[in-house]
């Protein structure tokens, strides 16, 4: 579908209430721009003055530039579309062809994908909205997709958020400029359709898909040199026990 078809509907739907809209963030396509409009609406969440951009260490972008990506909304999907993605906030970031950069509103949103050209790799994040996931702050959440090819899901819940670095010296505590660090929460969909959490170790792992199957889920990953530390490993592991 055509992009003036989907992703412009929801920017012009914006004056029918916040349901469905969009916010115009600046000019120019720089990272800088984005990252101090983030940080200064993450301040005001808070209370707080934001730290000037230069203090701050890192990014809270899943990727610092634009890269092509895809969009499927309820009404149809997007393709072709220069996006970033805050894991701090959970806004999806569109760069319109006039330069400027718009958020979008993902109420509507089922899921998006984004190339990372420079490493030649492509990343999903999807919402499982027919699920059963204890936890209810997931329920609409996005979580990235490692495998979801048969049965069972391999999901990850990516986040970041400001720390700051402490030491034995209080001077230089203080002089420690705050940065973004990532968090991982993975996650395996079985094939109830229930989504449980996990750690990337081998008892997690066994127990989410049912200690029934262990043996041979050991013995296969045992045989192909598997880690069960390894995201990959672990979806090839799934790949597995899909066809069991």
């Amino acid at each position: 579908m055509k992009l003036s078809a989907v992703l412009t509907g929801l920017l012009v739907a914006a004056s029918a209430g916040p349901a469905v809209r969009a916010q115009q963030i600046g000019r120019g396509i720089t990272a800088p721009t984005n990252l101090e409009y983030i940080s200064q609406r993450l301040a005001e969440k808070k209370g707080v003055r934001p730290p000037a951009e230069a203090e701050v260490r890192g990014t809270p972008l899943l990727l610092p530039y634009w890269t092509r990506g895809r969009v499927v909304t309820s009404t149809g999907p997007v393709s072709a579309v220069w996006l970033k993605y805050n894991l701090a906030s959970g806004q999806l970031l569109w760069r319109r062809p006039a330069g400027d950069s718009l958020e979008i509103n993902t109420a509507g949103v089922t899921e998006f994908t984004l190339g990372d050209s420079l490493r030649g790799s492509r990343a999903t994040f999807r919402r499982y909205l027919a699920a059963r996931i204890e936890n209810p702050a997931l329920r609409t959440a996005f979580f990235e997709v490692l495998y979801d090819a048969g049965k069972s899901a391999l999901l990850c819940q990516r986040t970041k958020a400001l720390t700051h670095m402490g030491t034995a010296s209080p001077s230089l505590t203080a002089a420690a400029p705050p940065s973004w660090r990532g968090q991982s929460q993975f996650f395996i969909k079985r094939a109830d359709n229930a989504v449980v959490p996990i750690r990337l170790a081998e008892k997690s792992v066994l127990e989410a898909v049912g200690m029934g199957l262990a043996p041979a889920l050991v013995a296969y990953a045992r045989q192909n040199r598997l880690s069960f530390k390894q995201e990959a490993d672990v979806a090839k592991l799934l790949a597995y026990y899909d066809t069991l």
